[in-house]
């Protein structure tokens, strides 16, 4: 199977000529092929080049689209706020078959500059520091973020990307879970994206208008700037989000002045836009009692590697010795 971004080292012509033996594409099929293809989409015409270009039989390909239910393992996990948030995790037919859409067409999406979530080249840290040293902070969450996104909404982003209406309708049911964007399939977060754009246009102008600076990390939505905030500039971001499907958290949404301890999608900003001291400090006793005491420490290596990887991208020294701790844990 490819899963791989497709391949631009191939020329146009030899794909299209391999796409028209193989399926025999009608003039504007072909026309359609083409057209995807200047775009700098895979030529997508017909429901049954999906599954020759993935590699995959097309009865596959439809049967996980019309029965995505049957290819998702479901499982919860506790939330940090307290009860639990489910998982649909995809098997791995058709998890591949999503990283080829991503690939191959989400990641092509042209998206605003406001947006830090699930961007190549952008992360929590590159959110927060558009944020340091502001005057005054509005941070707003959107409640239920992924599942709030239908299927008809996930249909309408490959209608408006050039797809036809067929194979919008295959697509769509490839990255959806009981009619919605499951929590866990690698397709999501950038569906989610392309989802929110509108609302990201409305609420960049808003920030313009208020003289603020506007970023969107996930469903982590934040104002900065010397304007004072109110309970008022919430309730016309939440019309807003409700104009589009979506709505606010208000158990999470907060104005944090200088004075307070102001937090970004886990960040704390004030000054550097590092994790909050105490979780830091957590760390580094984990590590030491690691050093120290291997055979008693129950943490697994790959919990050591994902909070050294976390680490790494904003004190990268300290990342290092960490790794190095990790590793001796290995052969413990």
């Amino acid at each position: 199977m490819i899963y791989l971004p497709f391949p631009t080292s191939t020329t146009e012509e030899t794909i299209l000529n391999s796409l028209n033996e193989e399926l025999a594409l009608k003039p504007y099929q072909l026309y359609r092929a083409q057209d995807l293809m200047k775009h700098d989409f895979p030529p997508i015409a017909t429901t049954k080049a999906i599954a020759f270009l993935l590699g995959v039989s097309p009865g596959t390909i439809y049967h996980m689209a019309k029965c995505p239910e049957r290819y998702y393992r479901v499982y919860s996990v506790p939330k940090k706020s307290g009860g639990e948030r489910q998982i649909e995790s995809p098997r791995i037919v058709l998890k591949v078959v999503q990283r080829w859409i991503y690939y191959n067409i989400l990641v092509k999406v042209k998206l605003s500059e406001n947006v830090y979530g699930f961007i190549p080249g952008k992360n929590i840290f590159t959110n927060a520091h558009k944020h340091i040293n502001s005057k005054n902070l509005l941070v707003v969450d959107i409640n239920n973020f992924f599942p709030s996104i239908s299927k008809c909404k996930v249909f309408d982003i490959f209608r408006n990307a050039g797809f036809t209406v067929r194979v919008s309708y295959v697509l769509s049911g490839l990255c959806t879970f009981e009619g919605r964007l499951p929590q866990g399939a690698p397709t999501s977060p950038m569906l989610a994206n392309i989802a929110f754009a509108s609302s990201d246009t409305i609420l960049s102008d808003l920030s313009e208008r208020w003289g603020c600076i506007y970023t969107r990390y996930a469903d982590d939505l934040a104002f900065s700037g010397d304007r004072h905030f109110n309970k008022d500039d919430i309730q016309i971001i939440s019309e807003i989000l409700n104009g589009n499907g979506f709505q606010i958290n208000n158990n999470k949404s907060r104005i944090l002045g200088k004075g307070s301890r102001q937090v970004i999608a886990g960040l704390v900003i004030n000054k550097y836009g590092l994790p909050p001291r105490e979780k830091r400090r957590k760390w580094r006793a984990l590590f030491y009692n690691v050093s120290k005491n291997p055979q008693e420490v129950k943490t697994k290596e790959s919990q050591l590697r994902g909070i050294a990887s976390f680490v790494k991208q904003y004190n990268p020294s300290i990342a290092s010795a960490y790794f190095e701790i990790a590793n001796r844990t290995a052969g413990k």
